[in-house]
């Protein structure tokens, strides 16, 4: 699995997620999360392959929000 292969997953999920009525950002959100769990691909890292600048107290609480 490479960088490219996980930030498919997560275009797809995020679509899927959009299709059930989550608006974008939120559907996201979430696509990263299950991602990260699904992968046990940090979410931390999943945000920097992402662009996202982020620190880790938003990171664990996003986490804790939809798990």
């Amino acid at each position: 699995m490479d960088i490219f292969d996980v930030l498919g997953a997560i275009s797809k999920r995020k679509i899927t997620l959009m299709h059930t009525g989550i608006n974008e950002s939120e559907a996201l959100t979430k696509a990263k999360i299950d991602i990260s769990i699904e992968y046990h691909i940090s979410l931390f890292d999943i945000e920097k392959l992402a662009g996202q600048k982020t620190n880790r107290t938003r990171v664990n609480k996003n986490r804790r929000s939809f798990s």
